[in-house]
This record gives structure tokens, sequence and C-alpha cells, in this order.
């Protein structure tokens, strides 16, 4: 009987640790950083940062986007972009002190929200914090991920 409330509570205490872990990546809560640019709707600001709704999808299905997307949330973005015609140029400030988690999250509600979940292909998966650990060992500047920009026809 004390092995089975023994059991008991330690998968209850993992119950709390997971819950606890969710709760510390919460998408939501990361993303209120981006909404000065990005705006609480993904849709951004007209020639200063561009949206995220309608945009984020294309860009993770494109060969080599998916990492794309992971370094311009770690380490920036500098340079003139242009996304659906419209030029930006605010460039995008690195967020490398977010943890891994946390960058997984909020590239994944950034990926699933405003529409975006419609754009994604159905057998799209979710960005995991271990990718975003791999891709932190790049140590970029905000100029060389331009460049990736650049390799992936985006203008």
């Amino acid at each position: 009987m004390k092995g089975a409330h023994l059991a008991i509570l330690v998968a209850l205490s993992f119950t709390a640790l997971s819950s606890a872990a969710v709760a510390q990546t919460d998408g939501a809560e990361v993303y209120k950083r981006c909404t000065g640019c990005h705006k609480s709707t993904g849709v951004g600001v007209p020639g200063y940062s561009p949206p995220l709704a309608g945009h984020m999808p294309n860009i993770e299905e494109m060969p080599g986007g998916r990492i794309y997307l992971i370094q311009v949330l770690l380490h920036g973005l500098k340079g003139e972009i242009r996304v659906d015609g419209q030029r930006f140029d605010a460039g995008m400030p690195a967020f490398d002190d977010l943890g891994d988690g946390e960058a997984a999250a909020v590239l994944n509600l950034a990926l699933k929200n405003w529409g975006n979940d419609r754009l994604l292909p159905k057998d799209h998966k979710t960005i995991a914090p271990e990718e975003v650990r791999i891709q932190r060992e790049n140590k970029l500047t905000a100029e060389q991920v331009y460049t990736m920009r650049e390799k992936l026809g985006l203008k």
C-alpha cells in the first residue's frame, strides 16, 4: 500500500513539474515582448516591422526556413526586407536572452496564430527547444542572418 502511495506522489510531482515547465514556456507570455513591433495581432507596423500573420508559415516551409526563423529570433536581423511588396527597415533585435523553451514557444505561437495555422502543412511539427539549442550554438550577427535571408531567396 505504501508503494502505491509513493508511486502516486511521484506521478503527481512529475505532473506538477511538467505544468510548471509549460507555464515557464508560455508563448503568449513571451510574445508580449514582441507586441511593440509586431502588434498583438501579428500584423506588424507598415514600413517599420513586418507582419508575422500570413508570412511566417511561408518561410518555415522553405528549405532552411525553419532554421532561419530560429536564427532571426536568437540573433536578430539587420537590413531592409520586403514582405508582400512592402519595405521594412527597422531591423530585429536579438532575443538571445530567451531560454530554449521560451524561444520555441514564441516561435510556435507565431506559427499557429492569426490564421497562420491554416497555412502550415498538415505534417507540420512544432519547433522543439532542442532545435533552438542547436541553432544557438551558431553565433551569428544580425548581418549574417540577413545573408541567410538572401540565400533563401527572400528579399
